[in-house]
């Protein structure tokens, strides 16, 4: 037998509710949509739930700033008229700003990096290229694929 709803407890916002329905449209978690988004899972659940608990049975509203739910409409895939129609003009206007692609956001992000940093964000990405690559062809890191891999260039060593 489930327990009954809590009355005191808020309903979502019209923008959380849009960004988590298009998450679990598009089988995505909000673990791995908060982190694509750079904000923890209960950040995340916060602010598409539209509330966060303070204490046992004592709810506080959240709304979320405007380039944070940007941000998450971003990577939920929303576009700024859909951000729109939930009644957040604020975050529609910077999601329309940003591209409204997360792929262009990142890419302007990126842009912003210092040189030190920028590397080991192409570390990370290599090692996670090179990964998927082995997985892929069935070698682990490390591994040679054939005996002819030794006679090719190898970049970044």
């Amino acid at each position: 037998m489930s327990e009954p709803a809590d009355p005191f407890r808020p309903e979502p916002t019209p923008w959380g509710a849009a960004i988590a329905a298009a998450c679990r449209a598009a089988g995505r978690s909000a673990r791995a949509a908060a982190r694509e988004a750079g904000l923890s899972e209960g950040r995340w659940r916060q602010i598409t739930s539209g509330y966060q608990v303070v204490s046992p049975g004592v709810y506080a509203p959240v709304r979320g700033p405007a380039p944070t739910v940007a941000r998450m409409a971003a990577v939920a895939g929303l576009t700024p008229a859909q951000l729109r129609a939930t009644g957040r003009d604020d975050a529609a206007r910077l999601l329309a700003a940003q591209g409204g692609t997360l792929d262009e956001l990142l890419l302007r992000r990126i842009a912003t990096l210092d040189s030190d940093r920028a590397r080991e964000l192409l570390a990370l990405v290599t090692a996670a290229l090179f990964d998927s690559v082995a997985g892929e062809a069935g070698a682990g890191r490390g591994e040679a694929q054939d005996d002819d891999s030794a006679d090719e260039p190898r970049y970044g060593t």
